[in-house]
């Protein structure tokens, strides 16, 4: 299966480069696509990223989140390796994270967002996601899948994505977190839920 991974991984790298570099306003764009769709999620903390390499911006998209109220929030690598949620806002100053990211410092109070926009190199039509290969955001939404249960807004993982980021099928294994829906430069696309 790490095999399949890797290859998917490789590919879906070039592939992500040219995609950005044909649509540099691809984050612009992604933010008015979801607007069109007019709809609101029940959510609190939102949790976005900031972009590295090549991945699609979602600053645009948070700002609107902020906006209307919204608690934002980032992923922060803490130091034995596990990644938390920490408060934000988007004239916040980030400090350097592992592998080239920006992250909230450790002043920034940890939150538990109930709406996650992860970032990717692979989506299907099932949920599946191809991140980069270390398992943080996996291990981090299994543990917030855990603790968001007695939530009222239960915890949504939309994946951020340029559209062409869609494969046939993702190589999964158990340990690997589902996507609720996917949000592109052309709109929300809906996860088919096995049932």
């Amino acid at each position: 299966m790490s095999d399949a991974k890797a290859a998917m991984r490789k590919e879906m790298k070039v592939r992500r480069a040219a995609l950005a570099a044909a649509c540099p306003d691809a984050g612009e764009r992604l933010a008015r696509a979801f607007l069109a769709q007019g709809g609101w999620p029940k959510a609190s903390v939102v949790a976005g990223f900031h972009p590295i390499r090549d991945e699609i911006d979602p600053r645009p998209l948070m700002r609107h989140f902020q906006a209307r109220g919204y608690t934002l929030a980032l992923p922060s690598v803490e130091a034995e390796g596990r990644m938390i949620f920490r408060a934000y806002t988007l004239d916040a100053r980030l400090v350097a994270g592992p592998l080239g990211t920006h992250q909230p410092g450790p002043d920034a109070p940890e939150v538990f967002p109930d709406l996650i926009l992860a970032p990717l190199l692979a989506f299907d039509r099932e949920g599946g996601r191809l991140g980069y290969g270390g398992g943080f955001y996996d291990r981090a939404l299994d543990y917030l899948r855990c603790v968001n249960q007695s939530n009222a807004n239960p915890l949504q993982v939309w994946g951020v994505a340029f559209s062409a980021q869609a494969v046939a099928r993702v190589p999964t294994e158990p340990h690997d977190q589902r996507l609720d829906t996917v949000l592109t430069e052309e709109g929300l696309i809906e996860i088919r839920k096995n049932t």
